[in-house]
């Protein structure tokens, strides 16, 4: 496992553009501000530019392999709504990391890279629209953190502020969400390793992709909540964190 952190090679969307957003840090020679997506928006911009060269046959080959290999690291169970912090296990942690990273690595690309109709990147403007509002309810808090599976914001006193779903039902998010629920679906991980990061296909998709009815300025409202106490009590981890992941990252460089 821990080779592929020497060397990620281009399945591995999560570091590569975690390498760009760096570089981008790094040439600025300024230190990033709590909020500041600066950084974000030019390394996903000269992320999106590049080449990429991902089969699934070598992806699937690599992550099958991870999954072999760390059997016992991803019979882990973890709280996904927790502050990965907290997280006692970090070699478990980072197993379910690597092997996230790789299996989402083609979704991930196309979703990141993905436009709205006015030719912006959907994944800018779902970073804007989140970091906006946590930093409205956290009274801008340079220590709050988005967890892995986008539910909850952490405040640097450790209070979490539910997010609300609403934002499941943006329009350029549910363009994201349906590239990575579609390939969970068509490429299936072991039962068991599903099980420990979100449950089955279907809590997938019920949590990330819930029914929304929009108005004329295409802001979705839910529909219908009646899972939604089910759903908080199960894991999920999706791709989609890779988003919280970043803003994370850049937060605590700042701070």
């Amino acid at each position: 496992m821990w080779s592929h952190f020497k060397n990620p090679g281009q399945c591995a969307t999560a570091f590569n553009l975690g390498r760009d957003i760096f570089e981008a840090i790094k040439d600025s020679g300024e230190t990033p501000k709590p909020y500041d997506l600066k950084f974000f928006k030019k390394g996903l911009k000269d992320y999106c530019h590049e080449g990429f060269h991902c089969s699934q046959q070598k992806v699937e080959k690599i992550y099958n392999n991870i999954q072999s290999v760390c059997k016992r690291e991803l019979s882990v169970k973890f709280n996904w709504s927790n502050n990965p912090k907290d997280f006692e296990d970090k070699t478990a942690y980072a197993a379910y990391g690597t092997l996230l990273t790789y299996y989402t690595g083609i979704p991930a690309r196309k979703a990141l890279c993905k436009k709205n109709n006015d030719g912006d990147f959907c994944s800018i403007k779902i970073v804007e629209k989140l970091t906006k509002w946590v930093k409205e309810k956290t009274n801008a808090d340079p220590k709050a953190i988005v967890t892995h599976d986008l539910k909850f914001v952490i405040k640097g006193n450790g209070k979490k502020i539910r997010i609300p779903r609403s934002f499941f039902c943006d329009p350029c998010f549910r363009k994201m969400a349906h590239i990575y629920v579609d390939y969970v679906k068509d490429h299936r991980l072991k039962k068991s390793v599903e099980k420990n990061i979100w449950g089955s296909y279907h809590h997938l998709e019920e949590l990330y992709l819930p029914h929304c009815t929009y108005h004329r300025r295409g802001l979705g409202e839910i529909l219908k909540e009646r899972s939604v106490s089910q759903l908080t009590e199960r894991s999920a981890i999706p791709a989609l964190g890779i988003l919280s992941h970043h803003m994370n990252k850049l937060h605590s460089l700042a701070i």
